[in-house]
């Protein structure tokens, strides 16, 4: 029984990238760095059951549009569910790997990401993979747009700021999470080049 929590545990920090669900604080956080206020285009990476789609599809306006990537189709009766409780709004879910999304330049407004960056490392690539999710997320960010991120320790802060070519805008501490989180605020100069 205690073997089969632990490899269940392990597998979700290991795959998903988290124990359990991210607390309504954390999701709060996040979603409260979104300008609501106008139409605007949003991707969502690594939705998992919804807890974050559920919050931006009740705030975002008819106009604007959600699109929401995770590469498990074993969360898609959730995200189908939410999208199915809120017909008026526009959504819509791909089951893909970020980068194959991201193919075309200045898309999103809004970029709301739950990816484990920190288990994209790679000793023997020496860091590209997590280096060509970061720059597709810059790629397909609008400039002026924000790439809002959450990290359960202060990884990866480095990275993103090196292919924005920029500090940090903001970084928020949530400790009301299973486990607390840090949550990376970026937006994409207007004068940045184009990745």
């Amino acid at each position: 029984m205690l073997v089969n929590i632990y490899r269940n545990i392990r597998r979700n920090i290991t795959e998903d990238g988290l124990i359990v669900s991210s607390s309504g604080f954390l999701v709060k956080s996040m979603v409260g760095k979104i300008d609501f206020s106008r139409p605007l285009r949003i991707l969502e990476i690594g939705s998992g059951r919804g807890a974050f789609t559920r919050e931006i599809i009740q705030r975002m306006c008819q106009q604007s549009q959600l699109d929401v990537c995770e590469i498990k189709a074993d969360y898609n009766p959730w995200i189908e569910q939410i999208m199915t409780n809120h017909p008026d709004k526009q959504a819509q879910l791909h089951n893909c790997c970020v980068t194959q999304l991201l193919t075309q330049a200045d898309t999103y407004d809004v970029i709301l990401s739950s990816l484990p960056l920190k288990n994209f490392e790679g000793m023997k690539d020496n860091n590209a993979f997590l280096y060509r999710v970061i720059q597709a997320l810059k790629h397909g960010l609008k400039e002026g747009g924000i790439y809002l991120q959450y990290q359960y320790f202060k990884s990866n802060k480095a990275d993103i700021e090196s292919i924005f070519g920029k500090p940090m805008d903001d970084v928020d501490f949530v400790p009301l999470n299973i486990l607390p989180a840090f949550v990376y605020s970026m937006t994409k100069d207007v004068s940045s080049q184009r990745a």
